[in-house]
């Protein structure tokens, strides 16, 4: 095998029987020198398609992976969801979004317009932290606390009206309440006197792909 069938097949090992692997039992699955596994799984690491898993001594799939796998989705997500964002908006007279997360922040994947002269105003492409709509908020809740923590650090939570979430502990304490109830809200957090609701999309692997929510 070359190196990047090496890499491959030591991909395909995890499962969900095996999410979690150490060196040295990719080593004799694979029957390399456990020296040369580590080299491949070091690699496979600095690229963010493998992890170490807290708490245990082996690795487990990178986020990496996760990305590539929604990347691949969006466009079968998009058409699959748009005969159901056209129902809601003719049922509703609002406007119907559908978001996924780009890196750290929430974009919008696909929009069917609502009927009303007020609409809420969103581009495809656009980005947006994702604290602050409740679309984000139905993403974020579901992402794993390591990534939440990135997020965080990284984007940080941004005042836009005077009730968006700025407090960290407020918000962890909604997106708690986000995974108990199952979809999210905003109350203008992100735009003065508008309103939303979300629900989350999985993969059927059950890791968070994107949002569908309606604002008005």
């Amino acid at each position: 095998m070359n190196t990047l069938e090496k890499c491959v097949r030591i991909l395909e090992l995890f499962s969900d029987t095996s999410p979690v692997l150490q060196v040295g039992e990719i080593a004799r699955a694979l029957d390399l020198p456990r020296s040369t596994a580590y080299r491949y799984v070091s690699a496979l690491k600095r690229h963010g398609l493998l992890e170490q898993s807290p708490g245990e001594n082996g690795y487990r799939l990178g986020r990496r992976i996760i990305e590539l796998a929604a990347s691949m989705s969006r466009k079968p997500l998009r058409e699959l969801a748009l005969p159901y964002m056209e129902r809601v908006v003719r049922e509703t007279g609002e406007t119907v979004i559908l978001c996924g997360i780009r890196g750290h922040v929430g974009v919008c994947l696909e929009k069917v317009d609502g009927h009303h002269a007020l609409r809420v105003s969103f581009e495809l492409g656009e980005t947006y932290p994702l604290h602050a709509a409740a679309t984000g908020k139905a993403i974020f809740a579901f992402l794993e606390p390591r990534i939440q923590n990135d997020i965080i650090a990284d984007v940080g939570l941004p005042r836009f009206t005077a009730t968006t979430i700025t407090d960290e502990a407020a918000l962890r304490k909604e997106l708690a309440r986000i995974r108990k109830v199952g979809f999210a809200e905003s109350d203008g957090e992100a735009i003065e006197g508008t309103r939303g609701i979300a629900v989350p999309i999985f993969s059927p692997s059950k890791q968070i792909l994107a949002s569908l929510g309606v604002s008005a």
